[in-house]
């Protein structure tokens, strides 16, 4: 029974994987005739992962990430910039792999510690925020050492990594308002 609770997390999990990649994050930014949308320069398929890892555990988030890399480096288009085989040469690729370490590290923190409070699931969402965020640095090091991008060393850090870290910061943000209803309706 525990296997087909297992699979349906992955498969739910994966599906808003997919859909919050392909999906645009705004915010609301307050302005002098009230309320702007501003786009945001990422996808939602980190919080995706990450809200699938604290409310279904670190099996399943490790599963939904490792399906998600594998339907991505096939034909199908899931990842923010495309998908195929070919991506492994992007400088963002780093970053989907970290989501492997990542997913799991939250889920596994999210389990050990009885999170209830959203600031306990933002902190735990952003044990997983970095763990990516190591995981894209050190690929686009290799990157850079090995001369596959086109922008120099500092400039690919500052536009892969400083940038979304910070953003993916903020989105870890509804990520644990999200993932404390959803806990408490699911009576962790």
């Amino acid at each position: 029974m525990k296997a087909l609770i297992n699979l349906v997390g992955v498969v739910m999990g994966l599906l808003l994987t997919i859909v919050a990649g392909l999906l645009q994050p705004t915010m609301a930014v307050p302005t002098l005739e009230g309320l702007s949308l501003v786009e945001l320069p990422t996808s939602g398929q980190l919080g995706a992962v990450l809200l699938t890892s604290l409310v279904c555990g670190p099996r399943v988030g490790l599963m939904t990430a490792v399906a998600y890399l594998a339907f991505g480096l096939t034909q199908f288009p899931v990842f923010y910039a495309g998908g195929g085989p070919d991506y492994v040469l992007e400088p963002g690729f780093g970053y989907l792999l970290g989501l492997i370490p990542g997913a799991w590290l939250v889920g596994r923190v999210g389990r050990q510690i009885p999170l209830r409070d959203p600031f306990s699931l933002w902190v735990a969402a952003m044990a997983g925020v970095v763990a990516v965020s190591l995981c894209g640095g050190m690929y686009l090091l290799l990157g850079a050492v090995a001369g596959q991008w086109p922008m120099s060393w500092p400039e690919s850090m500052i536009g892969y990594w400083a940038l979304p870290l910070l953003l993916q910061a903020v989105m870890a943000c509804p990520v644990a308002v999200v993932a404390t209803l959803l806990r408490r309706l699911l009576l962790y």
